[in-house]
């Protein structure tokens, strides 16, 4: 187990992507705290980590507050250890085209994919640079480089996530902390399956050299190797789970 002796924070950890994600790290050996928002499903995460024997702890949050961020990394700290890892996994999106997009839409969005993200990250780091070793995993999208209709502030929004990480990575490397992103392709998940119909999806398999759907154990392996201790000198780097797509094409309706 790679990561014995470490904390990783996972957010977002109620999607079958995060739960899958700290279900992988504590596999690897880590601490893992969970967060989400809603209390039911944290419990769940919770049950799972439970059951493979994790060290956890798990708390329902807006990490929209930057003063709920704050004081839940220092009880992380005081319970498990300061933080190690840092997953981001929070996300929020309106299913609206541009013109259809509203104000709020557009502000709930950046609240819910890049704010948190930003500060979650910088409690993090404050734990982590004292100590000069740390690793922060942003989960981005392929949507950031080829836009899925009719996402508009989505796409942005993780057009954002990938540049903070290029930003974040140069700021963090002197301080002994990488910053990468897992940015995942098309994910076989129940929201895939509700909001993607059986003809879309057959039309994104075409363009998919692997000829498969991703899952959400196929991204926590990424993640899983993007922080692991020998990992040091990569940083600032957009690491598709993409099963070949971006390479292939475009996203079609």
């Amino acid at each position: 187990m790679t990561l014995t002796g470490k904390v990783a924070v996972v957010t977002g950890a109620t999607s079958p992507l995060g739960q899958a994600i700290a279900l992988r790290l504590a596999a690897e050996g880590a601490a893992v705290a969970v967060t989400g928002h809603t209390p039911a499903k944290v419990e769940t995460v919770a049950g799972a980590l439970k059951q493979v024997q994790a060290k956890c702890m798990a708390e329902a949050l807006d990490l929209t507050a930057p003063e709920i961020v704050e004081a839940f990394f220092i009880r992380v700290a005081e319970r498990i250890g300061p933080t190690d890892i840092l997953v981001n996994g929070t996300a929020w999106r309106v299913r609206a085209t541009f013109l259809e997009t509203t104000a709020t839409d557009w502000r709930k969005t950046f609240a819910g994919c890049v704010d948190s993200y930003f500060y979650c990250s910088l409690a993090a780091a404050k734990q982590m640079a004292p100590r000069r070793w740390g690793r922060i995993e942003n989960i981005g999208s392929i949507v950031a480089e080829a836009y899925n209709v009719p996402f508009a502030a989505y796409t942005a929004a993780k057009g954002a996530v990938h540049s903070l990480t290029k930003a974040m990575a140069c700021d963090l490397a002197p301080h002994g902390i990488t910053v990468n992103v897992m940015a995942p392709g098309v994910i076989d998940s129940p929201y895939t399956r509700t909001n993607v119909s059986p003809d879309a999806i057959a039309k994104r398999l075409e363009r998919i050299p692997k000829g498969r759907l991703g899952t959400p154990e196929d991204c926590a392996a990424a993640v899983a190797k993007l922080v692991a201790p020998d990992m040091d000198y990569i940083t600032g780097q957009i690491l598709f789970v993409d099963g070949g797509f971006l390479s292939a094409g475009v996203i079609v309706r």
